[in-house]
């Protein structure tokens, strides 16, 4: 595939537990094809840029399957939208409430975007991945929608009579 394949690739089959910036994707195709685990092939395009094609090679898939033998290493969960919420307690309600509604949308996209995938997955393990990451973006939906009511509630409560 070429980069921006794998990075939409990426992106949109595992946004739930990875993702492809351009700043990691190409620094890391490039120690891979110093390293002999990926090799390319330029196709001229007219009008454009030769346009890169990436191939995983023997070594390559050997380093993969090593790698898939390892333990993982420790989650650790980093997301931008927890430290708001984290520090948000300046904020009004109408403020909480859009940034949790902002928030609902885009898991909510994901969610659907998961659902997709997972009719196109190949393979028992994408369909577990999937499912696990169907899983908890609807346990956030949840969680979600509990905070949206503790909102309500205490807009209510505060508001004049």
């Amino acid at each position: 595939m070429s980069g921006y394949d794998i990075k939409k690739r990426v992106n949109y089959a595992l946004k739930a537990i990875a993702n492809a910036s351009y700043g990691t994707l190409y620094p890391t195709l490039h120690k891979l094809l110093e390293e002999g685990a990926v090799e390319v092939n330029e196709i001229a395009q007219v009008g454009r840029p030769s346009k890169k094609i990436y191939r995983i090679t023997e070594k390559g898939e050997a380093e993969l399957r090593d790698w898939l033998k390892q333990s993982p290493a420790s989650d650790q969960i980093r997301r931008e939208f927890l430290l708001k919420l984290y520090l948000a307690h300046d904020l009004s309600a109408a403020e909480l409430g859009a940034l949790m509604k902002a928030r609902r949308d885009e898991v909510t996209h994901t969610l659907e975007a998961l659902r997709d995938e997972r009719v196109a997955a190949q393979t028992l393990q994408q369909v577990w991945v999937i499912d696990y990451a169907m899983q908890l973006s609807e346990a956030e939906l949840e969680w979600i929608e509990g905070i949206q009511t503790q909102i309500a509630a205490n807009t209510r409560v505060a508001s004049p009579a």
